[in-house]
């Protein structure tokens, strides 16, 4: 079937439209899949989107939010996984799991650790089931690296250190409906552009 060029400019791979009348369509997400039965696959959607009017164009459909939504702290342990990875992938082959390197990171971000402070933070997501503040000999070792770190960030940002630290503070990561998003980057976008960093792969 052909579509109008209004139609055409929101179909995108993966996205399928249906026609309700000359003036309006339906677009959703879907895919193709074989049934028992059938001869040929069967178009199965697995959400809708909206709907689109030359008018208006795509009038999305607010999503209905199922169950509980988590928020968890995320840019700024992103940033320090990011720029310490390979001290913190050598402290988890020492120690046998992230604890000593999240005790740091805790402590640069928020001055000292805690159970509660590891739960809210996407830490938790990433490096799951440890317990927080530390204590003894991996205590001191932590707080070792932690002040290592903080001259990182200095070297890394000069003047720019803190007010990094803020931006990457305002990004978060959100479940919704068992999917985790990202929030709005465009607080942290000057430190990509500046310095290189990438908010990704945590």
């Amino acid at each position: 079937m052909a579509y109008p060029d209004w139609v055409l400019k929101h179909k995108q791979p993966g996205l399928y439209v249906q026609k309700v009348n000359d003036h309006t369509y339906r677009i959703f997400r879907g895919h193709s899949e074989r049934k028992p039965g059938k001869r040929y696959p069967v178009l199965v959607t697995d959400e809708y989107i909206g709907t689109i009017t030359k008018e208006a164009g795509l009038i999305r459909t607010k999503p209905t939010i199922k169950g509980e939504v988590l928020v968890k702290r995320y840019g700024g342990y992103c940033l320090l996984w990011n720029l310490c990875r390979k001290l913190a992938e050598r402290m988890m082959q020492r120690y046998g799991d992230a604890s000593v390197f999240l005790e740091a990171c805790l402590q640069v971000l928020y001055g000292s650790s805690s159970s509660l402070l590891y739960g809210s933070d996407w830490m938790s997501e990433h490096q799951q089931g440890l317990e927080f503040p530390l204590a003894g000999e991996a205590l001191q070792e932590a707080s070792r690296i932690a002040e290592g770190m903080s001259t990182t960030l200095s070297s890394r940002f000069g003047d720019d250190r803190q007010a990094v630290l803020e931006s990457a503070g305002s990004l978060y990561r959100v479940c919704i409906n068992g999917m985790w998003v990202t929030s709005d980057p465009s607080q942290v976008q000057w430190v990509s552009r500046r310095y290189g960093i990438s908010w990704k792969g945590v």
